[in-house]
């Protein structure tokens, strides 16, 4: 909610007061819903990195183990 106050501040730079003005005038005319307006694309790609991330975690401890000479078991 804090980055849609930003963006909209940089956006319309002469419609808000302040940070605390752009908040409570989004709130009044959109309510809750209208402050998390465009967090999905952000929140699909977090997603997305973290389950990459989880998927290869374990394939790059062997490539490690590998390089390094150690045994399968071995904990890094």
């Amino acid at each position: 909610p804090f980055d849609t106050a930003k963006v909209k501040m940089q956006t319309f730079p002469s419609l808000y007061r302040g940070f605390v003005h752009c908040f409570v005038s989004v709130y009044k005319q959109v309510g809750l819903q209208g402050l998390y307006q465009g967090t999905t694309p952000a929140l699909i790609a977090n997603i997305a990195e973290n389950a990459v991330l989880f998927m290869s975690y374990g394939f790059c401890q062997n490539v490690v183990r590998f390089v390094s000479g150690l045994d399968r078991g071995t904990e890094l």
